[in-house]
């Protein structure tokens, strides 16, 4: 690997014991990809072990796009010379904020793509479809590899890539995994889907529309899940009746498509919101969201960050937040998810601030809420929901 400095050889050196049996269903096919080795640079989306841009940087140079912005800052701490020697370029990160897809596709010369398959059919087809129009856009023969746990494969998944490749084929399995080859990126695209929809709430008592957008893979698309409406109902009884009047800063911790921020916009008129989430899917749905909701004094009161945790945000800085965590790794339940979030919670919480939370009814999270951010209120709870409310303790969120 010419001009590979000592770390990122000792890195690829352990990396086929990190691959995983996804990473080598497309890694074995990629040499036969004669666009790889005559053009030297090959775009890298949502490498999860790392194997993919390793390989990568055997070859040349690679430009990695990720969804996840704790997987991007992983992958430029793991080759942090291939960085500095221009080898990887990892989107996003400088300067901080997600990119588009498609424009990065468009900067690079790259004519092969890697890509982990998500498992969201809209996820699949918004990375498809951008890949195809930049490649078309460049005129340029282009190929994608997508490979995943055969398991989560679908007959649709071929189709989705079908829509923006002319010749899409499943290559030969490794174990329990498969690459898909797509080749002949369609002209005349349409741009990715920006899926619509809308959430009926309270606002101060007044019914209100709110409009959604979802982008890729974002939790919930377009829609209003029901834990956030059950959360908004009972919040907007506190609004009404003027117990959060003197909130100056508000955070939506985990923005989704939006709905949140949104009506933390409308329903606090004299508070600045922050919104962050760590998908940059979610950043794109909950900017999409607000401009089709945007009152002219509202561009001056929000704040999108990409960000795990609200990592950004200083300590002691906010009067309130809103969670509506994630409680699924995959298929299964992992009650720790939340454990960080809560965290985050209480360390950007000034003393006496509250944190309203909905979770599932069955968890049972009242003492893990109460042990990390401070005494806990059920506002109201259903068959499947709950909604607390905790009050921040006093004292510095390294002592909580």
């Amino acid at each position: 690997m010419p001009g590979a400095d000592q770390t990122d050889r000792a890195a690829l050196t352990a990396l086929p014991d990190r691959a995983d049996q996804t990473d080598r269903a497309a890694l074995e096919h990629l040499d036969r990809l004669p666009a790889v080795r005559e053009c030297g640079e090959i775009l890298v989306i949502d490498d999860v072990t790392g194997a993919l841009t390793a390989t990568g940087l055997e070859t040349g140079r690679v430009v990695a796009w990720q969804t996840s912005r704790r997987a991007a800052e992983a992958l430029a701490e793991r080759f942090p010379q291939a960085i500095e020697a221009g080898r990887l370029v990892v989107a996003g990160l400088d300067p901080v904020g997600p990119v588009p897809l498609e424009e990065v596709a468009w900067a690079s010369t790259a004519e092969t793509a890697l890509v982990r398959l998500p498992k969201a059919l809209l996820a699949l087809d918004h990375r498809a479809r951008a890949l195809a129009r930049a490649a078309a856009a460049r005129d340029i023969g282009f190929s994608l590899l997508a490979s995943g746990r055969v398991k989560h494969m679908t007959r649709r998944q071929n189709e989705v890539l079908a829509a923006a490749f002319t010749q899409v084929e499943a290559q030969r399995g490794v174990g329990k995994s498969r690459a898909l080859l797509a080749t002949g990126p369609r002209k005349d695209l349409e741009q990715p889907p920006v899926m619509a929809g809308q959430a009926q709430v309270t606002v101060r008592g007044a019914a209100e529309t709110i409009p959604l957008c979802g982008v890729g893979g974002v939790f919930g698309g377009a829609a209003a899940d029901a834990g956030s409406l059950l959360l908004l109902a009972s919040l907007d009884e506190v609004v009404r009746g003027g117990e959060l009047d003197a909130v100056e800063t508000a955070g939506d911790l985990g923005c989704g498509n939006g709905l949140l921020t949104a009506y933390l916009l409308r329903a606090l008129p004299q508070a600045r919101v922050v919104a962050a989430d760590d998908d940059a899917d979610a950043i794109d749905s909950t900017g999409r969201t607000l401009e089709s909701v945007w009152r002219p004094e509202f561009r001056d009161r929000v704040e999108l960050r990409w960000e795990p945790s609200f990592r950004g945000v200083p300590d002691q800085s906010l009067d309130l937040v809103l969670l509506n965590p994630p409680f699924h790794d995959g298929p299964g339940v992992d009650p720790t998810l939340v454990q960080g979030l809560l965290d985050a919670a209480a360390r950007v919480l000034r003393p006496g601030g509250r944190l309203w939370m909905v979770h599932n009814s069955h968890l049972r999270y009242r003492p893990e809420v109460e042990r990390r951010v401070g005494p806990v209120r059920q506002r109201v709870r259903d068959r499947r929901f709950t909604v607390l409310e905790a009050v921040s303790r006093p004292g510095p969120a390294a002592q909580r």
